[in-house]
Parts: C-alpha cells; sequence; structure tokens
C-alpha cells in the first residue's frame, strides 16, 4: 500500500513582533534622527552620538525580545517625560513632541498584553 502524502510541516523558528513593540521600536528609530539632525545641526557631536547610539541599540533590543532593553527604554522614556512636563514652558513644538513620543513609548511597552507577553516568554537571553 501507498503510504499517504504529507506535507512538510514549515518550521517557524522566530517568532513576529506585536504591533505595540514594533511601534514603540519605530518611534525610538525616529527619536535616534532627530538626535541626529540635531547633532549635525550644531550640538555636541559626542553626547548626539552617544544619544542616537543608545536610541538604536534600545530599538533594537525591543525588537529582539529583551527585557533589559524594555527596562532601560522604559526609565529612558518616563525621565524624558518627566523632565519635558518640568520644563514645559520652555518647551517648542519639538519639546512636546518629545513628550507624546516618550509616554506613548511608555505605554506600548508596558500596556498591552502582546507586549508583556513578548517580553516575558521571550526565547532571547538578556
Amino acid at each position: 500500500m501507498h503510504e499517504p502524502y504529507h506535507e512538510p510541516m514549515i518550521e517557524q523558528g522566530r517568532r513576529r513582533v506585536p504591533v505595540p513593540v514594533a511601534a514603540a521600536s519605530v518611534v525610538l528609530l525616529v527619536a535616534a534622527a532627530f538626535s541626529a539632525s540635531r547633532m549635525f545641526n550644531g550640538s555636541s557631536v559626542a553626547a548626539g552620538l552617544v544619544g542616537v547610539l543608545l536610541l538604536l541599540a534600545l530599538a533594537y533590543g525591543l525588537w529582539r525580545g529583551s527585557g533589559r532593553a524594555r527596562f532601560w527604554a522604559t526609565v529612558l522614556a518616563t525621565a524624558t517625560a518627566g523632565y519635558g512636563v518640568i520644563t514645559v514652558s520652555k518647551a517648542d513644538a519639538s519639546g512636546l513632541l518629545q513628550i507624546l513620543g516618550a509616554c506613548v513609548v511608555v505605554g506600548l511597552l508596558l500596556v498591552p498584553a502582546a507586549s508583556r507577553r513578548w517580553f516575558h516568554a521571550s526565547p532571547t537571553e538578556d
């Protein structure tokens, strides 16, 4: 007798990044782009480069599911939002955008269940 034909199973080696985590990573990448543009418009190049590299590393870590990246992105975004609120009297449009972006990152990383699962059930090592 002939054995029935079975389709080979497609191995799903990588999980898909949840939309909230992907959105938070994109916000960090946009922040890195803004930091880079400010760096080339007269700000301190060394401090700007450190900021850009930090934001890029955090975005990559979030994408990979690193709990450490989630922690530090949340701390940095909370500090940014807090500093922005304290200095809101001096804030221009970019300052308000910075506050809004920081609040969005915190919300996207802490509120949705998909985000919480991504960081708690991640196969990557921290």
